[in-house]
């Protein structure tokens, strides 16, 4: 159906919205740092349908910066912000993309995604 890039720095919730978007059929590569993000982004052996990007990511770039680069290396990726904070989507996130605010149910994050990914 396709492939998402899970960027969490908590391996904890990473790990339950992957078994979430696994369970729905999704491929899922979960990454816990910007640096790792970045490096699957220009991975051209990985092929993303959706980036799902925690906004604070700890020391180093945030989740909207990760974004940035996604879409400047794949434009049709689809993007979908996760964060406790969401006031600053409009300034900061990339067009068309979704803000999905903590706290939420793993199972609930994997309808939204799959939904996405419908033609």
């Amino acid at each position: 159906m396709g492939q998402v890039l899970l960027v969490e720095d908590e391996a904890f919730i990473a790990e339950m919205i992957q078994d979430a978007l696994e369970d729905r059929g999704l491929q899922v590569k979960s990454v816990y740092s910007d640096r790792s993000a970045y490096a699957a982004l220009e991975d051209e052996a990985q092929s993303f349908s959706v980036l799902i990007a925690d906004i604070n990511l700890g020391p180093g770039t945030t989740g909207f910066d990760v974004a940035r680069r996604a879409r400047e290396l794949h434009p049709e990726l689809k993007v979908v912000y996760i964060t406790g904070h969401a006031a600053h989507l409009q300034k900061q996130g990339v067009n068309d993309s979704v803000m999905f605010p903590k706290p939420f149910y793993p199972e609930e994050l994997a309808e939204r995604v799959v939904a996405l990914l419908q033609p």
